[in-house]
């Protein structure tokens, strides 16, 4: 299977590029596929292209120069186009203009020298995607991480860009695939999409590590019931509802129960002040970042894990934690934007607290003081929950393998029917 694979510069790749050898971090549907594709029997060729200039678009790889990089341990090169940098700064805006024209340029290039089979694009791709569908007869897959509100607003949007990215989408794209995290993807997609073509969702999968008996524990506090929150300290993952129901509980459960917060953000030095102002900093233990090897030791010393995603419960992070067996409470399904629905047709009754967001920071403080005072409860929780994931959550090696089945079914010339997540 000749598979041209192409992607943007993710933040994950940026250094595996500067420093030359592949060690990818963040994104594992990117780079776990990629190393899959890059191994025979397939035949693969990687475009990564770079996009990104000033303060909020910032990039770590900010060549002026395509490149074609070898890495050490990936068997293939990777041919990186240069983003905005290729061009003068007194371009302004016209920058962004001409990077997508250049890209589009050389990413058709590739289409018509490296003849492939099938064109892997994401979706910061997709109109370079449906040109090469529309116009080149490409077998083009469409790869969604999962749907953010900005993506909801193109559909309706008036806008030059909002209208020429839904005629993108409507292209005939020979599948669509989008990463099941409880954001909607199914419904976006149904709109979002030509009504023929094929879509699947498909949730990531878990390789959870052995237990390392000779670490040292983390320093958590001993003999308080402990609440843990993991995920980037940003509005979007409810760190901040997180410790204000922590600081609402009453003085007799505040001197029991101790918050974890694992994680670095915007909103971290506001947290801080805000714990410091009420005088709290004994109830909370903040780090920053962990080695994913020490994630589990994290869970293992937590009674309660918090998830109070806006955008969706079934985070790698969350996948973790459901698999592992821990006492989860996390948002309830948003029905008005279709997030989460999913998830909770997976995650059966009883298994886990659902938190309607409406009410979340009461609604939380009263679900921690009733799990702080069950365990037995919380011991039933994480087992249901373990049971019910190990019916609906696949390894990785399983998760890459069954994406790899679907596109070497698209390159002979086979269909794809749409499932269910």
């Amino acid at each position: 299977m000749k598979v041209l694979y192409i992607c943007r510069v993710f933040t994950g790749l940026e250094t595996s590029l500067l420093a030359g050898k592949w060690a990818p971090t963040g994104v594992p549907t990117i780079y776990k596929v990629m190393e899959a594709l890059a191994r025979p029997p397939h035949d693969s060729r990687f475009l990564l292209a770079t996009r990104g200039i000033g303060r909020d678009y910032a990039t770590a790889w900010n060549t002026s120069q395509d490149k074609c990089v070898e890495l050490e341990g990936f068997p293939k090169p990777l041919h990186v186009l240069a983003g905005e940098s290729r061009f003068p700064v007194w371009l302004g805006r016209l920058r962004g203009i001409l990077t997508s024209l250049r890209h589009l340029f050389w990413i058709w290039w590739h289409f018509r020298t490296f003849a492939p089979d099938i064109v892997y694009v994401d979706r910061a791709h997709a109109l370079i995607g449906a040109i090469l569908a529309r116009f080149f007869g490409a077998k083009v897959v469409l790869r969604v991480m999962g749907v953010y509100p900005s993506m909801w607003d193109t559909l309706s949007g008036r806008g030059v860009v909002a209208q020429l990215e839904r005629w993108a989408f409507k292209a005939p794209f020979a599948m669509a695939l989008c990463t099941q995290d409880g954001s909607g993807g199914e419904f976006w997609m149904d709109k979002a999409l030509a009504p023929a073509t094929p879509r699947r969702m498909m949730l990531n999968g878990v390789d959870l590590l052995a237990p390392a008996p000779t670490r040292p524990p983390l320093p958590i506090p001993e003999g308080r019931t402990v609440v843990l929150f993991i995920g980037r300290l940003e509005w979007n993952k409810g760190c901040e509802p997180f410790v204000e129901a922590l600081l609402s509980l009453p003085d007799d459960y505040a001197t029991r129960i101790h918050g974890v917060i694992i994680g670095t953000g915007s909103q971290r030095d506001k947290l801080l002040r805000r714990i410091e102002a009420t005088g709290a900093q004994e109830r909370f233990t903040f780090i920053d970042r962990l080695p994913h090897a020490q994630i589990r030791d994290a869970h293992r010393q937590a009674d309660i894990y918090v998830s109070l995603n806006r955008l969706g419960q079934l985070s790698n992070a969350n996948l973790e934690v459901i698999s592992g067996g821990n006492c989860f409470v996390a948002l309830d399904a948003q029905l008005d934007r279709k997030i989460d629905v999913g998830t909770w047709n997976l995650i059966p009754p009883g298994a886990a607290v659902r938190i309607p967001i409406e009410r979340e920071v009461p609604a939380l403080a009263q679900v921690i003081m009733e799990l702080s005072d069950a365990p037995e409860r919380r011991r039933e929780m994480a087992g249901q929950i373990r049971a019910a994931a190990a019916g609906f959550i696949p390894s990785w090696s399983d998760r890459i393998a069954a994406e790899l089945s679907l596109l070497e079914t698209i390159a002979t010339g086979g269909k794809v029917p749409t499932t269910a997540p």
